[in-house]
């Protein structure tokens, strides 16, 4: 079994809800978790099936097995409900980033808070990082989300 990147999947999930995909741990959670179809998720969150296969097997190499994906959502879930995207789309279907105003495409929303704001995607993680370590004393036992160097 493969250790998991704790630091790196908090890293992915922030990115992707800063950069607008709010809706990912939903969707995740609906699909791996709760065992709904790849094709009735992806309509409901207004994406590509293969869009959601791409987030689950991220997640899934990202936690080391799928097993263990299926116990991390839940808990990234908590970790992450207070975080909110900076980026927003509009009514016209292009992406606002509400911090500096630039008009971007989907496509690119990450990729401009990972250039532009790594400020705050890294305030984020960490802030995700101290919540989680906050569950992890809170409980008498493991959290399935340790680092690979704890």
């Amino acid at each position: 079994m493969r250790q998991m990147d704790t630091k790196s999947l908090i890293n992915y999930i922030a990115l992707k809800i800063l950069g607008g995909s709010d809706y990912i741990l939903d969707a995740l959670e609906e699909y791996l978790v709760n065992g709904e179809g790849p094709a009735t998720v992806a309509y409901k969150y207004n994406i590509s099936k293969h869009q959601l296969r791409g987030y689950a097997q991220r997640i899934i190499e990202k936690s080391g097995n799928e097993i263990r994906a299926k116990k991390v959502i839940p808990i990234l879930k908590q970790i992450s409900q207070d975080v909110k995207p900076i980026v927003k789309r509009t009514e016209v279907g292009l992406y606002t980033c509400e911090l500096c105003g630039t008009t971007l495409a989907k496509e690119d929303t990450e990729e401009h808070v990972r250039r532009n704001h790594k400020d705050v995607l890294s305030a984020t993680v960490k802030h995700m990082m101290e919540k989680l370590e906050e569950i992890k004393k809170s409980q008498q036992k493991t959290v399935i989300l340790t680092s690979a160097s704890e």
